[in-house]
């Protein structure tokens, strides 16, 4: 059952949440950045080298999982990583991701779209739409597909569906990269 307020919106911009009612009045906000951030890394390592700074949480997504009661939200921090939080209470974070993968683009000024929508297996899966933004560090494209579906499972969260056993095998399952070579001139902005 949804917990959440009845008739509460919750709405985002660079670094911060808000949740208010549809009349506006502000209930709660939550700061999401800056964070200290490298490009340089990786979701879940970072080379000794690596430079942080200050970095802006563009948001980039924010959907209701209304078949799991939680607050869905991506943003351009942690090489695009996504979090589950309350939907009665934006500051909780509900569940952190074990294993974070890149979802959406870390350029502040990409663009990304998402739904959920039924899946393979009559289950419920997050598509992702995300525009290549040619940044350089050690995160390749090739961890971020211009289309993929993600899985909302608890034990693959964020994963891409797939049925293969290795889930870290980006050969199979539903995605679609741009040809390499094409990347950075075929620009798909969503």
């Amino acid at each position: 059952s949804n917990d959440a307020p009845a008739n509460t919106t919750t709405t985002y911009d660079k670094n911060i949440f808000f949740s208010h009612p549809q009349d506006l009045d502000l209930i709660q906000t939550e700061l999401t950045g800056p964070r200290f951030d490298s490009i340089d890394c990786l979701t879940t390592y970072c080379p000794g080298n690596s430079l942080f700074h200050p970095s802006h949480d563009q948001n980039k997504v924010l959907l209701i999982d209304y078949f799991n009661d939680r607050l869905i939200t991506c943003g351009s921090v942690y090489q695009g990583a996504c979090t589950i939080r309350s939907l009665q209470n934006i500051s909780v974070v509900v569940q952190n991701v074990t294993d974070p993968v890149p979802v959406v683009s870390n350029n502040e000024e990409a663009s990304t779209i998402a739904i959920i929508a039924p899946g393979p297996s009559n289950t419920h899966v997050m598509y992702v739409g995300t525009t290549f933004a040619g940044n350089p560090g050690n995160t390749s494209p090739r961890t971020r597909p211009g289309i993929a579906s993600r899985s909302l499972d608890t034990n693959s969260l964020f994963q891409i569906v797939n049925n293969n056993v290795d889930r870290h095998n980006n050969t199979s399952g539903s995605h679609m990269f741009v040809e390499k070579k094409l990347e950075a001139s075929y620009i798909i902005n969503y």
